[in-house]
């Protein structure tokens, strides 16, 4: 019997949401839902995801946003900032503002 682990993808790019959400399904124990806009993510916060992964700028609200958002509603769940800012400082205040990680998205993909 397995334990599902509940990974959230909050992630705009139709195309990196899909290869995300590829890699992380190689794992049978995985479950993955995506989510494109902050919106249809915090609307289901209320489902306490394993861990999120969070793209840094979608739609409709900063990453950095729906980060403390989610710090708000339980500081417990991890989230991997995903950004195609190679910015190191926005990094550090992520990761003081409660990121677990920060990945620079390779605009190669």
């Amino acid at each position: 019997m397995s334990t599902n682990f509940s990974v959230f993808v909050v992630e705009d790019d139709e195309f990196y949401s899909e290869v995300l959400e590829y890699h992380l399904s190689l794992n049978p124990d995985i479950s993955v839902t995506k989510f494109s806009n902050a919106k249809d993510f915090l609307n289901n916060l209320d489902k306490n995801p394993d861990a999120v992964t969070l793209d840094y700028s979608l739609p409709d609200m900063s990453g950095e946003v729906v980060l403390k958002k989610i710090q708000e509603y339980n500081s417990e769940i991890p989230v991997v900032m995903i950004s195609g800012q190679e910015d190191i400082k926005t990094a550090i205040t992520l990761l003081k503002e409660g990121a677990y990680d920060y990945i620079v998205k390779d605009e190669g993909y």
